[in-house]
């Protein structure tokens, strides 16, 4: 009896414990539970949190540096998305620095022949990374430490020669008198735009034709052809440009002239040929007048100057202003050249701008014819004796007369002495 209820005791025992058992595996399960679903909702915040980072880790445009010794160049950083202008400095270690160096604004130059490897990074300034920060407030701004070598390699330089000899874009140059225009040089060494002093050589008895200055521009002076030699000569900025961007080449310029040809014609051609206003002068002796010239025009008070060619200088004189005087009696003739005063041909050079001027060579010829000034008073001096018979200087008529009569009494005492002979 006393076994069976032991038996019972122990299986009773057996039960509850069990029960325990299980209670106890439930609760762990359940524990289990919990701290995957809390494992699983901090992974999500943790995602959450992962999509509101901004990642500075620099990324760089260059994946190796390959140059020759004196070669330049710039690490260039690629810009965080939807930004730009960001600036920094880099922080870049060259494992040999005697091959390469390089700057902290990332430029690089190769120095001797060899290979290396180079370290870069780069660091945002602090104004960059301010705007990056009120681009993306909610972000939060993160920079990976990661290493990024570049290989690095110099070769020796080769000799490569950069032509800079100056080719121009005008070789023939057709205009009228005032025109202009502007010379350029072709791009040299891949400077799209150099700059420098433009060198014009005329020859020195064609100078007025055209002019050519510093600055390549051209202006058509007078009518006329001309070749001359045009040279155009770097500017230190513009020699320094070409080199920057041909490294460890070598400028040589060759020696060719470049010639330009010109051909300035006139706007228009005017006569401006001298006309007197007379043909021909008579006069007597002491005579003087004014010869004058025709306006020229449309210029008013047009002055010049004569330069007469008289056959017979003793019968009158013409000075330069035209005023003439009658020196003795005689016939003659003159021809004259006048030259238009400066002040003159200026006026009619603002007139008619570009205009070539010309005077025709016919020359006009004067004629000239003086006679005696019968009406001068003035009496002979010293004693002369009168030529022929003397006639009284009043009762002209009566003397006339008496002299009548007497002819007619001698003519009829010749006819009576005829006739008396006649009836002996």
């Amino acid at each position: 009896m006393k076994t069976i209820k032991g038996l019972m005791l122990g299986i009773l025992f057996s039960s509850v414990c069990l029960s325990f058992s299980m209670i106890s595996f439930a609760t762990e399960d359940s524990s289990e539970v919990e701290i995957e679903a809390t494992q699983s909702s901090e992974t999500q915040t943790k995602v959450t949190e992962a999509k509101k980072e901004i990642d500075l880790t620099p990324k760089f445009k260059i994946k190796e540096i390959k140059t020759t010794i004196g070669g330049k160049g710039t690490v260039e950083v690629e810009q965080i998305e939807g930004m730009k202008d960001l600036k920094g400095t880099f922080k870049t270690t060259v494992a040999d620095q005697s091959v390469l160096s390089i700057t902290d604004q990332g430029q690089w130059q190769g120095l001797k022949q060899g290979k290396t490897k180079a370290t870069l990074d780069f660091e945002w300034d602090k104004e960059s990374l301010q705007k990056i920060q009120e681009k993306y407030p909610d972000h939060q701004l993160v920079k990976k430490d990661i290493v990024q070598e570049v290989p690095v390699e110099v070769t020796e330089t080769k000799e490569v020669n950069v032509d800079i000899t100056p080719s121009f874009n005008v070789g023939t140059i057709r205009a009228k008198i005032g025109e202009t225009g502007q010379f350029k040089v072709a791009p040299m060494g891949g400077v799209a735009n150099p700059k420098g002093t433009y060198l014009a050589y005329i020859p020195e008895d064609s100078k007025g034709i055209i002019s050519v200055d510093a600055n390549g521009k051209w202006t058509a002076l007078k009518t006329g052809k001309v070749d001359f030699v045009l040279d155009f000569q770097l500017s230190e900025e513009s020699m320094k440009e070409i080199q920057d961007k041909n490294p460890g080449s070598t400028l040589k310029a060759r020696s060719i002239a470049s010639r330009v040809k010109v051909e300035v014609k006139p706007v228009g051609t005017l006569n401006i040929t001298p006309r007197i206003d007379l043909t021909s002068i008579n006069g007597k002796v002491g005579d003087t007048g004014q010869i004058k010239v025709k306006p020229i025009e449309g210029i008013k008070d047009a002055t010049g100057s004569f330069v007469p060619r008289i056959s017979d200088p003793s019968i009158i004189e013409i000075d330069s202003a035209g005023k003439w005087k009658a020196l003795k009696a005689g016939t003659t003739s003159f021809t004259y050249t006048y030259n238009w005063s400066d002040e003159t041909m200026k006026k009619l050079a603002e007139k008619y701008p570009g205009y070539e001027f010309f005077v025709e060579e016919s020359a006009q010829v004067v004629e000239v014819k003086i006679t005696e000034n019968t009406t001068s008073s003035t009496k002979p001096i010293g004693t002369t004796k009168p030529v022929g018979k003397k006639l009284p200087a009043t009762n002209e008529s009566s003397t006339n007369m008496i002299w009548l009569t007497g002819l007619c009494l001698v003519f009829l005492t010749v006819i009576g002495w005829y006739k008396i002979e006649t009836n002996k």
